[in-house]
């Protein structure tokens, strides 16, 4: 069972650096095509002790059924959010109370001024929060937040929140600099089920949000506390994906490293980002990881940008 290694986890990666006070550019998922909304179901899929996954077209979505009202972790995008309350519907007639946000993207809490409405309270870590509300105030970022209060969290946490909802203990722990500068990691301790959001993705390459904290090295040592956290019958639910484990996680994490090692070399010998990618250095592997949500070149975009704006620059000669 996942346990209180969280606290070693926390402690690894220390205080986050400030965001920076303009928001640069959208991210990559901005430019993801949108589909027809009427032509997405929503399907469910039952984790155990009355924990499920829900899948539309978005983020996953956790969920405890408890007996007297549901639990959320991210809600996808407005559009589905009936779509969500209907396949909910059918597990239970009680109301969803609480929708956690596991980062600020809006296919992670698009639904937020719906389900508000409906009665929830929105929760996140406290840096969501603010990187939410200082996107509401600046013209280029407002399409995509909303101008409703009702899409920011009422409710935020530091460092860890616990909730002792219905028969399950739901917790919160703020791991930054993964992702984005506002993550959250999600424990469900008696169903031993965790939800990664964004930090994780199964089966294919991941996003890191570089202009908001998200870091390669850091998304490395998470798999390690990630594996850590978890046992041999731990269920994952990725930002997404299908329903994962810590080996698969390993697996991940080994891939991952293959790319920072590439894109690390590839600087340091003086290669630039556009022969960087004309050389196709990912090639191998995206038979298995590339086919799918974020290509090899955005991949090369992001741990390129990364590493480079922490310092890794051309080897010397002299």
């Amino acid at each position: 069972m996942v346990n209180e290694k969280m606290k070693t986890v926390l402690r690894k990666f220390g205080r986050l650096a400030m965001l920076p006070a303009l928001l640069m550019a959208f991210p990559v998922w901005a430019q993801i095509e949108l589909p027809d909304w009427k032509t997405v179901n929503i399907t469910t899929e039952e984790l155990g002790h009355d924990v499920y996954m829900l899948q539309g077209f978005g983020s996953n979505i956790g969920a405890y059924v408890g007996p007297d009202g549901i639990f959320l972790i991210d809600d996808e995008y407005a559009p589905l959010s009936q779509k969500i309350m209907t396949a909910l519907g059918k597990r239970s007639d009680q109301p969803v109370r609480y929708v956690v946000n596991t980062h600020w993207h809006r296919d992670h809490r698009g639904g937020n001024e719906n389900f508000a409405n409906a009665g929830a309270v929105i929760v996140a870590q406290k840096e969501t929060r603010r990187i939410m509300a200082l996107a509401q105030k600046t013209p280029e970022m407002q399409s995509e937040i909303g101008p409703s209060a009702k899409n920011l969290p009422t409710i935020t946490y530091d460092r860890a929140m616990t909730f002792h909802f219905g028969d399950e203990i739901i917790e919160l722990h703020y791991v930054p600099n993964v992702h984005t500068s506002g993550d959250t990691l999600v424990i469900f301790k008696n169903a031993n089920v965790i939800q990664t959001g964004d930090m994780y993705f199964n089966g294919f390459y991941p996003f890191i949000d570089v202009p908001f904290g998200g870091s390669i090295d850091n998304m490395i040592a998470f798999y390690d506390d990630l594996y850590e956290l978890a046992d041999a019958h731990t269920k994952i639910i990725p930002g997404h994906g299908p329903i994962s484990n810590r080996e698969e996680v390993r697996a991940y994490q080994d891939m991952l490293k293959i790319v920072r090692t590439r894109v690390a070399l590839a600087i340091a010998r003086g290669v630039d980002l556009q022969n960087l990618k004309a050389a196709k250095p990912l090639a191998d592997l995206d038979a298995e990881w590339g086919d799918n949500l974020i290509t090899a070149d955005w991949l090369l975009d992001m741990v390129y940008a990364d590493l480079r704006k922490h310092g890794l620059r051309p080897a010397s000669h002299d």
